[in-house]
């Protein structure tokens, strides 16, 4: 973040909701029931979920059923299974398990199956995207479309990482591009329009032993100009750097009604307890968040409710309002404005809800802050622009 007047933005489930995208509560049935439906895959999966429920009963002392399985949890002991290597030689590959890459396909095939298209915006995305500015960051935990196609719609610039670079030397090294007049939204677990080319590179190189790269396993970059593949960011990026390899798919329905590959799972961090275990790739989103706020001018804290499986996510979003609402310039005007109070947006039915929120979010300085209970509507966008 440079030198420059900026809002934050932070999105969760909850913004995306009112188009009908499903929240994570009402994923894990659909899910369930599409995983055992997989020719290919479905006595994997099958397999996976009788060990996780065997271990659930064997170590806690707990009677499971599928539907009852938290979604989260399971995720979580594949993600650790994975991490640890614990299948050995059979470890199916860098981006997961055979049933976390099915996982990973289901969510984006039903997530897509859910966005409305770029010509069917509602008017509360497009009037949301219209009011954002050039410097704004929008931090989102959602793997959904919703908020790129609003900004389509409403033809208003973005980019999907953190600069642009003008070019960068032979180590690695990179001169930063801040000239560009564009929104910053960054998908902090990743999109399901998003497909790293490592894997297909290293598949191509090892074909070129065998006979003809058409041997490679079908998938997005042996079929790029049907499906609209593009590179996020075409500009020079340091060769670690995951943006170098980080492409998008333009036509991702047309993807999603294919069949599941296991050489296209999409880029994403699948629900679970144990994300940050595969965070690595996106970490350098995160760089810089706990710096002084003092150019930071408005924030706003959308259907996000900090659940627990996001529990390292809460160490940066503390780190966000902390210093927002502590930082110089919040009772001055500094550059000739006042920051106005963060506003969070949730959806809270009674008081229940409203303390178990308010608990989650202790670290607030209420007196600071505007709480909307309503959800993410059209006058939940009025505050967040408008507030002072």
């Amino acid at each position: 973040m440079g030198s420059r007047k900026y809002r934050i933005f932070i999105l969760g489930a909850g913004f995306s909701k009112e188009a009908g995208l499903p929240l994570a509560s009402q994923l894990w049935a659909k899910i369930l029931k599409r995983a055992k439906s997989q020719q290919m895959w479905s006595e994997t999966f099958r397999r996976d979920m009788k060990d996780y429920l065997e271990f659930q009963q064997r170590c806690g002392g707990k009677q499971l059923t599928e539907e009852k399985v938290n979604f989260e949890d399971f995720m979580g002991v594949l993600d650790i299974e994975h991490y640890l290597g614990l299948r050995g030689s059979d470890t199916w590959s860098d981006e997961g398990n055979m049933s976390t890459i099915l996982v990973k396909w289901l969510l984006g095939q039903i997530l897509a199956e859910h966005t409305p298209s770029a010509d069917n915006i509602p008017p509360l995305y497009r009037d949301f995207a219209a009011q954002l500015q050039p410097d704004d960051y929008v931090f989102s935990f959602n793997y959904d479309l919703l908020l790129e196609r609003a900004l389509d719609a409403v033809h208003k610039p973005y980019r999907l990482f953190p600069f642009h670079n003008r070019a960068v030397d032979k180590d690695g090294g990179a001169w930063v591009d801040n000239s560009r007049q564009e929104v910053t939204l960054l998908k902090l677990h990743g999109s399901i329009d998003w497909f790293d080319r490592r894997k297909f590179t290293l598949m191509e190189a090892q074909s070129r032993g065998r006979g003809p790269t058409s041997s490679i396993p079908q998938c997005v970059f042996n079929d790029m100009e049907r499906l609209n593949v593009t590179k996020i960011d075409p500009g020079p990026r340091p060769p670690e750097d995951i943006m170098a390899q980080m492409y998008r798919v333009g036509n991702i329905e047309t993807l999603y009604r294919e069949g599941a590959s296991w050489t296209c799972a999409p880029s994403l961090l699948a629900p679970s307890t144990m994300k940050i275990l595969n965070a690595q790739g996106l970490k350098n989103f995160w760089y810089g968040m706990d710096q002084l706020g003092v150019c930071n001018y408005g924030m706003a804290i959308i259907g996000y409710s900090l659940p627990p499986q996001d529990e390292y996510a809460r160490r940066a979003v503390y780190a966000l309002v902390r210093n927002y609402q502590e930082s110089l310039g919040y009772d001055e005007k500094e550059w000739g404005d006042r920051k106005s109070p963060l506003v969070i947006v949730d959806h809270r039915e009674n008081t229940s809800q409203l303390c178990k929120f308010k608990k989650r979010y202790r670290f607030v300085d209420w007196s600071r802050a505007k709480l909307l209970t309503q959800g993410f509507d059209h006058e939940a966008v009025k505050t967040i622009f408008h507030s002072d």
